[in-house]
């Protein structure tokens, strides 16, 4: 299963994230200090055992108020309008991939390496085009990962996959590990419909190195070294 926090390039996806943190947050707080609601709160399932649709409406008005107020907001204006543009730098830059090689880099990451750290990776990644990935939630919790991961995606526009069996797939036993890899399907739709029983052709370095360091190591030494070189010179022209 994949879990998307932030699409790259989308400010929808950022939107609706923002909505989601809200509304999940106050339900949590609802389950937590309103005890005449007699609310159940396990599994992420919140079961009103009163009638519920009157006290969710108000919890929906409420995030939606937020909301709006937040698309007012100066800054987020600004966040929204940098997404757009790198969306718009993107497609520039998806014309160089059509006569060079394609490869996707991969950097799968833990919420241990620390927010500093996560954040300058995540920087990284949105530089050469890199995709960030987490093996599962921070301590079980949908809530705690949202809200570690909103000034991450705020600073860097950098969304985060959450998925666990690509840490299986390609053997990821510590992190940071970069992964260099021809082109597969991440969607668990498709994954779904055609297993992938292995790993396909794929350069791997793991360590606390920059990810210009390993794309010019795999780009040397590695089996992939015409796509090192493609996701170099995208990096270079961002």
């Amino acid at each position: 299963m994949d879990i998307l926090f932030g699409e790259k390039g989308t400010a929808v996806c950022y939107n609706l994230l923002i909505f989601i943190i809200f509304f999940s947050c106050q339900l949590h707080a609802a389950c937590q200090e309103s005890p005449v609601k007699k609310l159940s709160c396990g599994d992420n399932v919140y079961q009103n055992l009163l009638p519920q649709d009157s006290f969710i409406t108000q919890i929906q008005q409420e995030s939606l108020q937020k909301i709006e107020a937040l698309s007012k907001d100066k800054e987020f204006k600004d966040i929204v309008a940098e997404f757009q543009n790198n969306a718009s730098n993107s497609q520039n830059l998806s014309t160089v991939s059509k006569t060079e090689p394609l490869g996707e880099l991969y950097i799968f990451v833990s919420f241990s390496l620390g927010e500093k750290a996560l954040e300058n990776l995540a920087s990284e990644a949105k530089q050469f085009g890199a995709t960030l990935f987490l093996k599962g939630f921070k301590e079980g919790s949908y809530i705690k990962t949202a809200q570690s991961l909103q000034t991450i995606i705020t600073k860097t526009g950098q969304g985060v996959l959450i998925d666990p069996e690509l840490y299986t797939l390609f053997d990821i036993r510590a992190v940071p590990t970069y992964i260099l890899a021809k082109p597969f399907s991440l969607q668990s739709q498709t994954r779904l419909q055609t297993p992938i029983k292995w790993a396909p052709l794929h350069d791997k370095l793991q360590g606390h190195v920059s990810a210009q360091y390993v794309l010019e190591s795999f780009a040397k030494e590695g089996d992939l070294k015409r796509e090192a070189q493609t996701l170099l010179k995208r990096g270079v022209l961002k």
